[in-house]
């Protein structure tokens, strides 16, 4: 066999196979056997049980955030939904992206109360985009997330939010 680092590195499709050693199950005679795998598949069980998803808001979206949140992910009846990362894309447009209050991820309908337990994810009120195209990534928090209820975007209803463009938010979650 050859030495496996002496093979050039290459970019995976998905259609390409990975080889790899298959390990029996516990408490069986089975011995491990060297079998392949495709990159897809290897994919699709490293990434199971997350989605992601990405809601781009108008300026007047953004604008409204502190009167009424936005539904980044609608909620699921019996479920929770769990912030795995988040990012957002602010895309400038004229006037700078300002607030006064933080930003959140929360399953809360109403942004009051920045400090509840049910905020998952946070862009600090210390964030300005002022000259142009930028990326912030949201804290992730200790949470207790509501039952059934989205994943919404907002600031507290006493925020001053200005700027003009659109901002993206990209969010990858898991339902539980």
């Amino acid at each position: 066999m050859a030495i496996v680092n002496s093979y050039p590195m290459g970019t995976p499709k998905s259609g390409d196979l990975l080889l790899g050693t298959s390990v029996p199950r516990v408490g069986t005679n089975e011995k491990a056997t060297t079998k392949n795998f495709g990159v897809e598949a290897v994919a699709s069980l490293v990434s199971r049980g997350f989605e992601e998803v990405t809601k781009t808001l108008t300026n007047a979206e953004y604008l409204s955030s502190k009167t009424a949140g936005t539904v980044i992910v609608p909620g699921v009846i019996g479920k929770y939904i769990r912030v795995v990362s988040a990012y957002a894309s602010f895309i400038h447009a004229g006037a700078s992206f300002m607030f006064s209050q933080d930003f959140v991820l929360s399953n809360r309908t109403s942004m009051g109360n920045l400090n509840g337990d049910d905020i998952q994810a946070r862009i600090p009120q210390s964030f300005q985009d002022i000259d142009g195209n930028e990326v912030v990534i949201f804290g992730l928090e200790a949470a207790k997330p509501s039952i059934s209820l989205p994943l919404m975007f907002g600031t507290s209803s006493t925020a001053t939010v200005t700027g003009g463009g659109t901002i993206a938010i990209t969010v990858r979650y898991q339902v539980i």
